[in-house]
């Protein structure tokens, strides 16, 4: 099972956020010279990745976009001290973690009525989940305590009268590597079904899972990359839709307007 999701490989000839053969400051030399620093240029560039195309936050483009640029100019400040530079780095990760985490969340809890799951959880769910944590050991870490645990919705997706599950990674955190689960594309995301035993769950990338329930049975939503949604403008979010039917499930993706702040 391949949970990881890698960003954009860093080295001292390439950051991921400029390019190193156009570098010119002594901030921006300095990154590209600097392997530790250029890694952590390649992380942060990720993140804020994400954290731009959260549709929870697409009318606060304004104040995201401040917090960039005081991020450049406190870089600048730095010139070639790499030290300074490492700090300012990490300073800012912390920060898009911190922000990236909240706004995610908030747009879950909002979207989503689904009560969290308080039922004991069945051990092919279980065994899903200790993966995250072997997939976190292959890469030297340990899950953090308090992020040591994937977001969980619950429903009967395929019809057969039991519970399903929607896991979500987005909430644990790798002691050895922030991008673990999530980058670019979003978080790694299993829907797991109890038809085929919670063996050979759907993996996905993309952000705010959530259960929508009708008449016709419930399906699980997920915010997922705009390049599946060719005809989505910027003002779009494009949401993946897993529903199915007969015992076999579909996936159809439809751009949608991203709710305003």
């Amino acid at each position: 099972m391949s949970l990881m999701f890698l960003l954009l490989v860093a080295s001292p000839l390439q950051a991921a956020s400029f390019d190193c053969s156009k570098a010119a400051a002594a901030d921006e030399v300095a990154v590209c010279r600097d392997g530790v620093t250029s890694a952590l240029d390649s992380e942060m560039a990720g993140l804020f990745y994400a954290y731009d195309k959260v549709p929870m936050f697409m009318g606060a483009n304004g104040a995201r976009h401040d917090d960039a640029e005081a991020f450049l100019a406190d870089r600048g400040k730095c010139g070639a001290d790499i030290t300074c530079l490492r700090r300012v780095y990490a300073e800012r990760i912390a920060a898009l973690k911190t922000e990236l985490g909240a706004s995610m969340q908030q747009f879950s809890d909002l979207q989503n009525q689904v009560p969290p799951v308080t039922a004991p959880i069945p051990e092919g769910v279980e065994t899903l989940i200790s993966g995250y944590a072997e997939q976190c050991t292959k890469l030297g870490g340990t899950l953090n305590a308090g992020g040591d645990r994937p977001g969980l919705l619950s429903a009967d997706l395929d019809g057969d009268g039991i519970a399903d599950y929607v896991i979500n990674s987005q909430p644990l955190q790798c002691s050895n590597s922030a991008t673990a689960f999530c980058g670019n594309g979003g978080c790694a995301v299993q829907i797991a079904v109890s038809s085929e035993k919670f063996a050979e769950p759907i993996e996905a990338l993309g952000g705010m899972p959530t259960l929508v329930q009708a008449e016709t049975g419930t399906t699980a939503r997920l915010w997922v990359d705009s390049t599946n949604c060719p005809k989505a403008t910027a003002a779009d979010a494009c949401w993946a839709t897993y529903a199915w039917v007969g015992g076999k499930h579909t996936v159809t993706y439809a751009a949608e307007p991203a709710p305003a702040m």
